[in-house]
């Protein structure tokens, strides 16, 4: 039984802030008109046409000063029950002020007719009579834009009320002249009628990957102590934000959660046709059970194209009319189960049993090929889909068995680059929305030897139903199940090839990070139905509006480092001093650098590469013995990348290529993502998010002031150590009465706005009246700020300033006392020292140069005791050192008292061991000076090693011949034995500490051969 319609008045409150009143609401309806069909609408096709309902309503606004009072007549219209993009049962359909020209007029009353039915079968007669029928026109007066309106009612006494209540307020308008306003008059009506009058929070388009990366306060309007910003643009951009983390901590984290995994591959193929067994690369590495059977693929050459057309499956898919953003042929392979389901259609093999489904499986794996054909044809144009075929069926034949489980879900072929997604089939109906887009960069910056394709869809994780379904089905309708859709876009590129290319590698990368757009929906029938809440955008998409964005290509981004360091790096047998090597050739690999210095890849995330290089390898005999080509250098050019908001939990869990699929001169790599969805039911999600908009839509137009009360107003964070957090906690409540806006500015123009020994983790933020929030501000001295203190004033002081959007700054005032420490120093002035780091009183306190001592105290007391403790400790310097036993060793260091500790405990040799690196590590110049680099990386034999320290430091000598001593020493015992190049790898990059801004690199093994002469 249906519920009756809530009354007018009831209505109308629920819409109207609190900070507005309303005097009178009445029902209505519009004029009939023949172009009535918006004004009408039909639950379903077996139910009559009904009239939207109106509710016409006078509200009263009273400034806070006391002495104004506006009023405005408010037309409140039904909102179709198909459309659930908007939360609420009623919109705002006009807002007119009751000001100026304004005019409501009632006309006469229709003439009524009587109408005498026939009484029922033992029934009497009864006069129908309809009731009063009056007609409303409203006027909004000269000066306004809008067109006047008319409507009818039934309610004669309401609207007796409500013309009263439109006369009185009309009079007091005209009571006051227009100088008599010190504030903008009828801004609180603004909020109801803005564009942005509904949340961004329920627009169909996520917002763009690059902005939510970025932090909020970074996003907002210069400004400083008393020179404000923007403050109405950054209101809308710290309400949104404050939103979002809201639905996130109060609905998102307590939903049900639906996982989806993802398996991503790129593969340049170089040309050729699949030949080998992919099942390595399209599924996790498992033993195949004895009856599993993978068909061998037929040879297929250029010059039988024509004969391969000619496939049976290709015939069957070219039956059906294929979508634009679908497969253009279905794919399917012979192997042992009972279907194969690709495209849509389904084809029968022999095989008796369809297999289970493992944890592991993929539910979602995205193929991205490059150099799919070579042939000069190509380049200009390519509508065949014989390579794809070919590709598809062995992509299938790979996964075996578990083939039957999925299904060809879409692809985009632009010339060689191919993108494919396969599902699950049991998920199929989860994915809507799939829109395509590619863009070529190659020849002339258009041809599609080089370029992109992209896919973007939508995943909807439907909630699980309560346990009762029988319940719920009598309360909720069937779509009050379904969650909000996730959107997930995949791109596959290609970039500019040679080692010199860099920058135009970073050129291609922004530039189809603009060009790569997605236009529209791929079908029809790929639209949600009728009904669904979740209306596809109209507009173009980027690769970036999405919730997550994978990155699956070919960047072609290379090595810096000398070809034979490469070869030389890569061809170490030990695994542990492997992955030693793989770290070195990473911190000199392009990408990498792209990114630290944001000139491409900006915020995205790549898992720290362990694989070796998967170009360029070849067959002939110009390779070296781990099959690379001679004629190139080995790289990384083959990568996958991610970037997600936080609508979306991205996990990753390998990424691996695989040495085994020699077909192409390049190593197809993989990576396996699990990502966590938020079921959120659909209702729950709108009705909680338009609940926090009433809260704060209309910040930026209330009258009154915000205010907000912070404590303290001093923080006294004391005495300051290296490399330890000290955190104090600031309160901001909002003792006013509308939604405060707040953040932290700079205390001058050039100033930032967190001074760099500070961190504040709440930098934006939003405070609802009578709540209040607290900020953590937490002081870090770092090796950069603590050279600078080591050797100048250790107070630290500052003032932090809060500012309330459309209000006044507040003022904070930090300070902090830092502790001298040898780490972050110069080894120049660490022997200059007259006692510790921690005793010296000023910078003017160091001993003359002729008097400092041969070598850093600190360094020695760190190797002695090494010496005498930690010469058979396995592990030493390789495994990491308790941190808590690191900073008692540090804080000994600093104040000159004796290490403490358990004595004959591996972990507190570790400790010293790791306490050692990180000394070495945070001088401000190596224990090698830069300068010399590239000299002692040229040496080629022990004499000329031991003639070179001449042009040192004597300082450095002797820091350098105490630790070399030492590590020749534990190099040479039975627990480290054969570990004398671990320990070279290890101490190299601290020792000769790398230089990532030079173009030219100096040689990793020139400097290792220069250590090993030492401790060889």
């Amino acid at each position: 039984m249906a519920n009756p319609p809530a009354n007018a008045m009831d209505v109308a409150q629920d819409i109207i802030r609190p900070t507005e009143d309303v005097k009178v609401a009445i029902d209505a309806r519009s004029v009939p008109r023949a172009d009535a069909d918006s004004e009408t609408w039909s639950v379903s096709d077996h139910e009559p046409t009904l009239p939207r309902r109106k509710i016409l309503a006078v509200v009263v606004h009273v400034h806070p000063n006391g002495r104004h009072e506006q009023g405005c007549v408010f037309v409140f219209t039904q909102k179709p029950p198909e459309i659930h993009s908007i939360p609420d049962d009623y919109i705002v359909e006009h807002a007119f002020p009751v000001i100026g020209s304004f005019a409501i007029s009632m006309s006469q009353p229709r003439q009524a007719t009587m109408e005498l039915s026939s009484p029922p079968a033992g029934g009497t007669f009864t006069l129908k009579q309809p009731r009063t029928e009056l007609t409303i026109t409203i006027h909004p007066g000269e000066d306004s834009p809008f067109s006047p309106i008319t409507l009818q009612t039934n309610d004669t006494q309401g609207l007796r009320s409500l013309l009263d209540e439109c006369k009185r307020l009309k009079e007091v308008a005209t009571s006051h002249p227009q100088d008599d306003y010190d504030f903008e008059p009828f801004a609180w009506v603004a909020p109801y009628i803005a564009d942005y009058a509904v949340s961004p929070l329920l627009s169909p388009i996520p917002p763009d990957l690059r902005k939510v990366q970025k932090p909020v306060h970074s996003r907002l309007s210069p400004a400083s102590a008393g020179v404000a910003g923007n403050d109405i643009a950054d209101v809308d951009t710290i309400r949104e934000q404050w939103m979002r983390q809201r639905v996130h901590d109060e609905l998102v984290s307590r939903c049900q959660k639906k996982g989806l995994k993802i398996r991503v591959g790129t593969f340049n193929v170089n040309g050729k046709f699949p030949s080998q067994d992919l099942s390595a690369w399209v599924r996790r590495e498992v033993p195949r059970p004895s009856s599993a059977f993978i068909p061998p693929l037929k040879e297929i050459s250029p010059l039988s194209l024509g004969e391969h057309q000619a496939d049976p499956i290709d015939a069957a898919a070219m039956e059906t009319e294929s979508l634009s953003a679908v497969s253009e042929a279905a794919t399917a392979v012979n192997v042992p189960v009972d279907t194969v389901s690709l495209s849509g259609q389904t084809f029968v093999s022999d095989a008796s049993d369809v297999p289970e489904e493992d944890p592991t499986d993929p539910d979602l794996l995205v193929l991205g090929f490059q150099e799919l054909d070579l042939s000069t044809e190509a380049l200009l144009y390519s509508t065949r889909t014989v390579r794809e075929d070919a590709w598809c069926r062995a992509v299938f034949a790979g996964l075996g068995e578990k083939a039957v489980l999925y299904e060809k879900l879409a692809s985009k072929q632009l010339v060689g680059m191919l993108l494919v997604i396969i599902v699950k089939t049991r998920l199929r109906n989860s994915f809507s929305e799939v829109r395509t887009a590619s863009v070529g960069a190659g020849i002339m910056g258009m041809l599609g030897n080089k370029g992109a394709t992209a896919i973007r869809l939508l995943f909807t994780p439907n909630p699980s139903p309560p346990a009762d379904a029988s319940a719920a089905a009598a309360t909720a309708g069937e779509d009050e199940l379904q969650g909000r859709p996730t959107a997930l876009a995949f791109v596959n590129a290609h970039l500019a090839a040679f080692d010199e290319m860099f920058d135009k590698r970073n050129a291609d990368f922004h530039d189809l990070s603009k060009r790569l757009v997605f236009e529209s929906v791929s079908s029809v029938e790929e639209q949600p139905p009728n009904g669904s809440w979740y209306t596809p955008a109209s507009t173009p998409l980027t690769i970036y509006d999405a919730d997550a964005l994978f990155w699956l290509v070919n960047l072609n981004y290379r090595l810096t480092l000398p070809d034979s360091d490469v070869r030389s790096l890569l061809a170490q047998e030990h695994e542990q001093l492997r992955e030693e090597n793989v770290k070195a050739l990473r911190r000199f690999d392009q990408l990498a650098s792209a990114m630290r210095t944001k000139k491409a890849f900006e915020d995205f995330i790549e898992q720290p590469i362990t694989h070796p290089p998967s170009y360029r390898f070849s067959a002939g005999l110009l390779t070296d013995a781990l099959g690379y080509d001679m004629k190139r250098k080995p790289a990384w050019t083959d990568r996958i990348l991610h970037m997600a908001s936080g609508a979306v939990t991205v996990k990753q869990r390998s990424y691996a290529s695989h040495a085994t699929i020699t077909m192409s001169d390049h190593r197809p790599v993989s990576a396996e993502f699990e990502l966590e969805v938020p079921a959120v039911n659909l209702n729950d999600y709108e009705s909680f998010v338009q609940r926090l908009w009433r809260d704060v839509s209309g910040i930026e137009y209330v009258e009154d002031r915000p205010r907000i009360r912070v404590t303290p107003t001093n923080i006294d964070f004391a005495r300051l150590s290296y490399k330890q957090e000290v955190t104090k906690t600031l309160e901001v409540a909002n003792v006013g009465k509308v939604p405060c806006a707040f953040r932290f500015v700079a205390h001058s123009p050039t100033a930032e706005a967190c001074p760099p020994w500070l961190r504040v983790d709440t930098m934006t933020g939003l405070v609802l009246p009578g709540q209040k929030v607290e900020v953590a501000i937490t002081a870090y001295v770092d090796d950069t700020l603590a050279a600078k203190l080591n050797v100048g004033q250790v107070r630290l002081e500052d003032t932090l300033v809060l500012h309330t959007a459309l209000g006044r700054d507040h003022f904070v005032a930090v300070s902090g006392d830092f502790g001298r420490t040898c780490f972050a120093s110069s080894i120049a002035w660490l022997v200059r020292l007259p006692g510790p780091a921690r005793t010296l009183q000023s910078p003017n306190d160091v001993l003359p140069e002729d008097r400092s001592v041969n070598a850093p105290r600190e360094i020695m007391r760190l190797v002695n005791w090494l010496m005498t403790n930690a010469t058979d400790t396995n592990g030493l310097f390789v495994t990491p050192g308790d941190e808590d036993l690191v900073r008692q060793i540090r804080e000994s260091l600093d104040t000159g008292e004796e290490f403490s500790g358990p004595e004959g405990d591996p972990k507190l040799a570790l400790a010293f061991g790791d306490t050692l690196l990180q000394l070495l590590e945070s001088l401000i110049e190596p224990v090698i000076p830069v300068s010399l680099h590239a000299h002692c990386a040229q040496v080629m034999n022990r004499d000329e090693a031991f003639e070179l320290l001449d042009e040192l430091p004597v300082v450095n000598v002797n820091v350098w011949i105490s630790l070399t001593a030492f590590l020749h020493f534990i190099g040479q015992q039975d627990a480290e034995r054969g570990s004398i190049e671990h320990l070279v790898a290890i101490f190299t990059p601290v020792l000769f500490r790398d230089d990532l801004t030079s173009p030219i690199p100096v040689s990793v093994i020139g400097r290792r051969n220069f250590l090993r002469f030492f401790i060889g």
